[in-house]
């Protein structure tokens, strides 16, 4: 009967609303212990790398990211949650990948994949929003800008970098359409991330830059701790 199927809708409906209420409860603060574990790690790696062996920089190197993987599995839920860890994993697989010699193309992807499902998520968190069809422009002309200064020189990486950059784009974008009234917290995150991916392919591929690991990183740890605590935020 039709107030039968109705009642099921309006169950349906509610069951929906409660399952992403729990991948998006509100958190409490990021405690101060995580944060100056999170701070002093990143330092530690970027500021002392002649303390750090050769052999172990790869670990050392993803050591934030861990800190940040344990914060997702503490404080999100559901969708987010699985999300979020994935996105994590691939960007830890793409830290060591980097860190090893020979292995660019390899880390190339796996981070290719960290941002596929960070686009994932935020568009299942976004809707469209005519208002901020600005943000859309910002970062398409900054990857046009970023994509005719690095591509010829790139050699025979032109595909792989445009391709990258077709996606941390499209990532970014998305950050800037997520529902939540705080958007600018991971989009900014998002944004950031570009900039640290864009000085890895200028000192790579167009000129030597000087302390572009210093740059790199703490851009990097940087984009990557505003997208995972203005996520959980939400």
């Amino acid at each position: 009967m039709p107030v039968v199927e109705d009642s099921q809708a309006v169950v349906a409906e509610e069951e929906v609303a409660v399952d992403v209420n729990a991948a998006t409860r509100p958190v409490m603060p990021v405690a101060p212990v995580w944060l100056i574990c999170f701070i002093a790690f990143s330092l530690f790696y970027i500021a002392t790398p002649g303390l750090i062996p050769t052999d172990w920089r790869w670990f050392f190197k993803i050591i934030p990211i861990l800190l940040l993987l344990q914060l997702v599995i503490s404080r999100a839920a559901g969708t987010v949650r699985t999300l979020l860890v994935i996105a994590l994993l691939f960007s830890a697989t793409g830290d060591v990948l980097l860190a090893m010699e020979g292995r660019f193309v390899q880390g190339l992807g796996a981070f290719l994949l960290a941002q596929i499902t960070y686009t994932i998520l935020f568009t299942m968190q976004g809707r469209w929003q005519p208002q901020r069809l600005w943000w859309t422009g910002l970062i398409v002309l900054y990857a046009l800008l970023c994509t005719v200064y690095i591509v010829p020189e790139a050699g025979n990486m032109k595909v792989p970098i445009v391709a990258y950059m077709v996606a941390i784009s499209l990532m970014a974008i998305s950050a800037g359409f997520r529902e939540d009234s705080k958007f600018l917290w991971v989009a900014i995150g998002a944004l950031v991330f570009m900039v640290s991916d864009t000085l890895i392919a200028v000192n790579r591929f167009v000129i030597s830059l000087e302390y572009s690991g210093i740059a790199v990183m703490g851009t990097y740890y940087l984009a990557q701790a505003l997208i995972c605590t203005g996520v959980l935020r939400r």
